[in-house]
């Protein structure tokens, strides 16, 4: 048994805790288990419930019978468990939304052009959907981490969920933001084919984002199951945060390389969407750099304050995936978009040919007037001249 674990009422063959659950002494040294000052049964493997209702008996070959796990949901929900189910709920809402969004914009109301494939549009409804996905399991999972009596699988699957929806969603800011450049390009060039080069800048920008996902959540998480504060601070997830700054960078880099090259001004959307992803790289970045008040607050401690959990760790998600959503809601497909543009276009040219015709028209018959009233002039001064040569005869 550990020197530094408290034995509660031992005597010389058996020892209990607090006279719910009785073990043979011999049997627990032989197998390594040690009775906690918290009511568990543990040999570091395998870990048992052993007070109030929970009494687990331990055979002499070392099997436990009637045996409840630690990480069993046996509390009941608090704070952070039902904020959790509500932010489920609103994340299931919003792949709804989403998906309404994806059949709108996904649609194809003109021929496929080679350089503006279908899917390219469809990109930022993806990964909006999938970000709202696990953005729900995440929420739920925070009911059992309030529930469990000893923190297990449910802490470990809030968190890399919770972990996966930054990658995501900045995926999914990236792709709109590259759409929004490419419709932009589309509009340009469905006037003018021949506006653009080949080959320029616009199309040479690098992409980081990946980054931010193997280093945060393809990684060990047993150290965060048993809530060790160095494993929350660890050079993977400082590493992940620096890049989920770098791919911040290359979308602002996008727009602002998008508005040089189409002469149109960033769209709102984006900017909230870059604007609540800082606010959450920022949250991401205090979490893992600050050791004292970054675990106090961090998602990954299971008594953090759940107002700074939420506000600044799952707020921002829902509020990038809402302005997305709304977005998508207000504005018109892009094929029906160019389709308008078109028609403007050839009303536009309509009007025009009706007024070059009319001009022309106007002109010719200027021209007609001019030319009448100048045979008028000329028969009338041939009379005159024939009038005076009459009158010299005479």
């Amino acid at each position: 048994m550990a020197d530094d674990f408290k034995l509660l009422h031992p005597n010389s063959t058996h020892v209990s805790f607090d006279g719910h659950a009785t073990f043979n002494a011999s049997v627990l040294e032989e197998f390594g288990y040690v009775i906690y000052s918290n009511g568990t049964l543990s040999n570091a493997t395998r870990c048992y419930l052993a007070f109030d209702i929970y009494k687990p008996v331990m055979l002499s070959n070392g099997t436990v019978l009637n045996g409840t796990k630690c990480d069993s949901p046996i509390d009941p929900i608090e704070t952070r468990g039902a904020v959790g189910i509500v932010f489920s709920v609103l994340f299931a809402a919003l792949i709804v939304i989403c998906l309404v969004d994806l059949r709108k914009h996904g649609a194809s109301h003109v021929p496929v052009e080679k350089q503006f494939r279908l899917v390219s549009r469809r990109w930022p409804w993806y990964w909006a959907v999938f970000t709202a996905a696990v953005g729900c399991i995440s929420g739920f999972m925070a009911i059992d981490v309030d529930r469990d009596y000893i923190q297990g699988v449910a802490i470990i699957l809030q968190n890399i969920f919770y972990y996966v929806t930054l990658p995501t969603v900045l995926a999914a800011t990236w792709e709109m933001t590259r759409h929004w450049g490419s419709f932009e390009e589309r509009k340009i060039l469905d006037v003018d084919p021949f506006f653009f080069k080949a080959e320029d800048r616009r199309s040479k920008i690098e992409f980081w984002l990946p980054m931010t996902f193997f280093l945060s959540v393809l990684r060990t998480w047993t150290p965060i199951q048993k809530q060790h504060i160095t494993a929350a601070t660890d050079l993977p997830f400082r590493a992940s945060s620096l890049f989920a700054v770098f791919a911040l960078l290359v979308i602002i880099a996008s727009a602002i390389n998008s508005r040089y090259y189409y002469r149109h001004p960033i769209p709102l959307k984006i900017l909230l969407c870059v604007l609540l992803a800082f606010i959450r790289i920022v949250y991401g970045i205090i979490c893992v750099f600050s050791t004292s008040t970054g675990w106090e607050i961090s998602v990954l401690n299971a008594k953090a304050n759940p107002g700074y959990v939420y506000g600044l760790g799952y707020a921002p998600i829902v509020q990038v995936l809402l302005v997305m959503c709304v977005g998508g809601l207000r504005e018109a497909n892009e094929d029906l978009e160019i389709i308008r543009l078109r028609r403007e276009r050839e009303f536009r040219d309509e009007v025009e040919m009706r007024e070059a015709k009319r001009e022309r028209e106007r002109a010719e018959k200027e021209e007609s007037e001019r030319a009448v009233q100048l045979k008028e002039r000329e028969a009338q001064m041939e009379m005159r001249l024939a009038g005076r040569g009459e009158d010299g005869a005479v």
